[in-house]
């Protein structure tokens, strides 16, 4: 029934006026059971400052130690074999243990052809060496496969060099499938398999176009 205003006090109360009757309304539907909240995740901890978060899967230039050349050649690295999947390979090392490339699939390659016969090679392998001391913690391997057989004047080199490189023997054949008229010659291979710069000879001029090369290979490993 509609509420009415009071009349003043000083005037009589009107006769109430008969009730309309109601309009029948539908039925309500019955509101449905409230779905129970999820369950709440407490949220992660904020990384520190002295702990950044890293990207998974991504190295930043800034991660990478500072580059030892400064001299950036882009003529450099382009010689034959860039774009080509680094062909697979079944040598021993050293110790006589086979190696093969997939034991280094994961990581980005610096492969080099030498031999204890020639010059050229050692003044380079040195050079790659500290390359390799320098990224290896970044990703990064040098894979240096030695035309020699034997594997004692190898590994006298290898001591008198202090080197710290993969050493591989016997790859003659496998320098051969390659068709380089030169050596020694040299691919960075990216961790797909794919050579991305080729430097065939030795070539000073060219070490800081080689570093730049692996940087950019490990930056995207």
């Amino acid at each position: 029934m509609a509420s009415v205003d009071p009349a003043p006090a000083e005037v009589a109360p009107e006769p109430e006026a008969p009730a309309e009757p109601e309009t029948p309304t539908e039925p309500k539907t019955p509101a449905e059971p409230e779905a129970p909240a999820e369950p709440t995740e407490p949220p992660a901890p904020e990384p520190s400052a002295e702990t950044p978060a890293p990207s998974p899967g991504v190295k930043t230039a800034s991660a990478l130690p500072k580059p030892v050349f400064k001299n950036v050649k882009a003529s450099c690295g382009r010689d034959a074999g860039v774009g080509t999947k680094l062909k697979s390979f079944r040598l021993k090392d050293l110790e006589g243990k086979e190696v093969t490339n997939g034991r280094y699939r994961k990581r980005v390659m610096l492969v080099n052809f030498w031999g204890t016969w020639c010059a050229p090679c050692l003044k380079e392998l040195p050079e790659f060496d500290r390359l390799y001391r320098r990224y290896r913690k970044a990703g990064m391997t040098l894979v240096a496969i030695a035309t020699d057989e034997e594997a004692e004047p190898v590994k006298e080199l290898v001591a008198k060099r202090k080197l710290k490189a993969k050493i591989l023997i016997g790859g003659e054949a496998y320098a051969e499938q390659y068709g380089a008229p030169n050596f020694p010659f040299t691919y960075v291979v990216d961790t797909t398999g794919t050579i991305v710069g080729s430097y065939h000879g030795y070539k000073e001029d060219c070490l800081g176009k080689l570093e730049d090369d692996i940087r950019k290979a490990l930056e995207t490993r």
